[in-house]
């Protein structure tokens, strides 16, 4: 499962210039097929509605990762920023909501004046955010969680939906870490990714200084994206996941 998400490299971890170079080439040039085949599958129905509830009554919300793709109802949020590290190559004739303005940063390293909001969201990010090896992928997603709770208000609220993986499957994605993104870096247009278990990140979150944690499983439809491509979701282990905890 897939989202216009991408970072950029940073000290103790970060992304890849390869890996960004990709999600950038890939996410912008097929921004519109996506956004269709979004659109057209009942997963990402299913999310949507998922997103809707926590996110309803947000009155400042920084969307993460944001490519110019919104994956919730936007009119149930007062203002939204949306933060993309490729913000002046988004396509000329995007049309955002009206309460969204975009701002360029890295989820990484978020811009300081980016600050004190009540919410923030991140959907389908964390995969994207390849590093050199795993411990990389992984001190990058300390650092995004370690972002969030710098930016929220004392009791403000943490949204996060993410494709994640059994155990079982981690542990081999993690033996196939290295070859697995030279074939797909060689051989795909579709960026590397690296799914975690549900379990792992809400440790990791609860690590980050984040209380009131809970995950949600978001029910499967018959179809998902994988690596770009719709796929029965029976042939892939990746189970939605959504994940909400407040900031102390």
């Amino acid at each position: 499962m897939s989202e216009p998400r991408k970072e950029s490299p940073r000290k103790g971890g970060g992304q890849t210039d390869e890996s960004a170079k990709k999600n950038a080439e890939f996410f912008l040039d097929e921004y519109q097929d996506y956004k269709e085949k979004v659109a057209s599958i009942d997963t990402y129905a299913a999310i949507s509605s998922a997103l809707s509830g926590p996110l309803a009554g947000v009155e400042r919300l920084l969307d993460i990762g944001n490519g110019g793709v919104f994956d919730y109802d936007t009119t149930c949020v007062g203002k939204i920023t949306g933060l993309d590290l490729f913000l002046d190559d988004l396509p000329a004739d995007i049309r955002l909501p009206g309460n969204v303005t975009m701002v360029q940063g890295s989820a990484l390293d978020i811009p300081p004046a980016l600050k004190e909001f009540d919410g923030v969201v991140m959907v389908m990010l964390i995969h994207h955010l390849v590093g050199r090896n795993v411990a990389d992928c992984v001190a990058n997603v300390r650092q995004v969680f370690a972002e969030a709770h710098r930016v929220l208000r004392p009791g403000g609220k943490l949204v996060i939906m993410e494709s994640c993986v059994p155990r079982w499957f981690f542990h081999v994605e993690r033996l196939l870490f290295a070859p697995s993104v030279l074939v797909i870096e060689r051989t795909m247009k579709h960026p590397p990714a690296f799914q975690y278990p549900a379990t792992m990140l809400e440790e990791m979150i609860i690590q980050a200084g984040f209380s009131s944690v809970a995950r949600q499983e978001v029910p499967l439809g018959k179809y998902v994206l994988q690596f770009g491509v719709k796929v029965p979701t029976w042939v892939t282990p990746v189970q939605p996941v959504l994940f909400t905890a407040l900031r102390p």
